[in-house]
């Protein structure tokens, strides 16, 4: 990958609760329900999910995307990392999809090609974050089966097909016990 030919993400400056709204919106209109398979999903979008091993690669060895055009990205996960891992880094690209290539697109700042990789903590990096969380565990839904099923994180993550990390983090986000 010569990444000279490729933007790097810039931030959308959208909201969290913006990122939220768009990444539940995102979800209902492509079908996705909470637990299920993103294969799907990548693919309504014109997308493709590769794994890759990492150590030969060079790529970051929790995930990456390439976008060649609207329609036509790759998204990279590691062989050496788990399903409800994998889950959440495909969502996690996904957001750097919409938020970081389709928004810019359609709002008037073009981004011919986008490479994008999970290294760093920078505000293009959480808004990834926030959309994964989102798209993944929907905020009333996510509140009524962590109701549901006692507080317990791990069926509740369990129920979301992400990892227990992911549901903590997603429970303190919506200021859950």
């Amino acid at each position: 990958m010569d990444t000279l030919k490729y933007d790097s993400p810039r931030p959308s400056n959208l909201t969290k609760q913006s990122v939220h709204r768009l990444a539940e919106s995102i979800a209902s209109q492509l079908g996705y329900k909470p637990g299920g398979d993103l294969k799907d999903v990548v693919a309504k979008l014109g997308g493709k999910i590769s794994v890759k091993n990492f150590w030969d690669t060079g790529l970051s060895d929790s995930g990456s995307m390439i976008v060649e055009a609207a329609g036509k990205f790759d998204i990279f996960v590691s062989t050496d990392t788990s399903l409800e891992r994998d889950k959440f880094t495909i969502a996690h690209e996904l957001g750097h999809y919409v938020l970081h290539f389709l928004w810019p697109n359609k709002n008037g700042t073009p981004v011919q090609r986008m490479a994008a990789t999970r290294y760093g903590s920078d505000r293009v990096e959480w808004e990834a974050n926030w959309f994964a969380a989102a798209f993944l565990m929907p905020e009333a839904e996510f509140k009524t089966k962590f109701k549901e099923l006692g507080h317990d994180l791990g069926a509740v993550a369990s129920y979301f097909g992400v990892s227990q990390a992911a549901a903590k983090v997603r429970a303190e986000g919506l200021g859950l016990p």
